[in-house]
């Protein structure tokens, strides 16, 4: 049983981390305006949103200590991040997960944020949203921005279409929706934070990969046993994932998607706005049910991710 966090309402308090990459602080105001005319909030910054190390917000440590005080607080009813980049899966075996059980609220994020979502889903049964991160908001379209604050308002959406996309296989189904970064939720693969994905519904985005190393991810995924079972499939953004000009020729990313998923035998669609694209990144509720119709390319919300 999936456990929900409390809806999000005006002045409710939320927290900002930076479990991951350094945060562009231009980019972030500009997200945190957006953020605050849709939605009147008691924000709480975490101390190492300035801090850089590397290629992380701040040390393991200091990264660990900020982002358990924001799971921790039992009155904030979100956890918004600044932004991916690389480091959330640092973080996991150390982090408590009886703090997130014990004050269930979404955790708000994509890319290597997928991490996180996993974690608190695999090993606390809460339901999070995979979706923009305070870097990306001030790009999106205004109806991105609104579907974001409405999964935390506790309402459910209108189904998503993939206008553009294409049915690997037909048909209707109905699961739990993990969504999340391919190379991340590989990186996953025989950890506790990985979840059992028979039963659910996948949803799948990436950036910067060139085709064999998706092949390479889809296909590990495949080898360990972790894409057993499961119901359907959705695809999002391959970003940035062309081979380089003077590269060898070979298929495209989205070949590479068509033909290691259509393994699968179950519904699969592509085409989905969410991902990394500047203008597009639909949220999506993470550990919700969900009914995917293949052949009308929409995926529909069944319940709400906050109560």
């Amino acid at each position: 049983m999936s456990a929900r966090g409390r809806c999000l309402q005006d002045r409710d308090r939320a927290h900002i981390i930076a479990p991951s990459g350094p945060v562009a602080m231009e980019r972030f105001d500009r997200g945190l305006r957006m953020l605050r005319r849709a939605i009147d909030l008691e924000l709480l910054h975490a101390d190492n949103l300035l801090e850089q190390e590397g290629y992380f917000a701040g040390s393991d440590a200091l990264r660990l200590r900020t982002t358990q005080a924001a799971l921790a607080d039992p009155e904030a009813r979100a956890v918004l991040c600044a932004r991916g980049g690389y480091g959330a899966t640092r973080l996991l075996a150390a982090l408590d997960p009886e703090r997130l059980r014990a004050h269930p609220k979404p955790i708000v994020g994509f890319s290597d944020i997928t991490a996180l979502l996993c974690w608190a889903w695999a090993r606390c049964g809460v339901v999070g949203i995979h979706g923009p991160v305070i870097t990306q908001l001030s790009t999106l379209v205004p109806e991105d921005v609104t579907r974001l604050v409405d999964l935390l308002r506790g309402e459910v959406p209108a189904p998503l279409v993939a206008e553009e996309g294409s049915v690997l296989h037909g048909g209707t189904v109905e699961g739990p929706l993990v969504a999340g970064n391919i190379e991340v939720l590989r990186a996953l693969v025989g950890t506790r934070a990985m979840p059992k994905l028979a039963g659910t519904i996948v949803a799948l985005e990436e950036i910067g990969e060139r085709p064999y190393r998706i092949d390479r991810s889809l296909t590990h995924l495949f080898s360990s046993g972790a894409l057993r079972g499961v119901r359907g499939v959705v695809v999002g953004q391959l970003i940035g994932c062309e081979e380089p000009p003077d590269g060898n020729f070979g298929p495209s990313a989205i070949q590479v998607v068509h033909e290691r998923l259509a393994t699968l035998g179950v519904p699969v669609v592509t085409g989905f706005p969410f991902g990394h694209d500047a203008h597009r990144n639909a949220a999506l509720p993470f550990g919700a049910q969900v009914r995917l119709s293949a052949d009308q390319c929409t995926l529909e919300f069944l319940e709400p991710v906050t109560v």
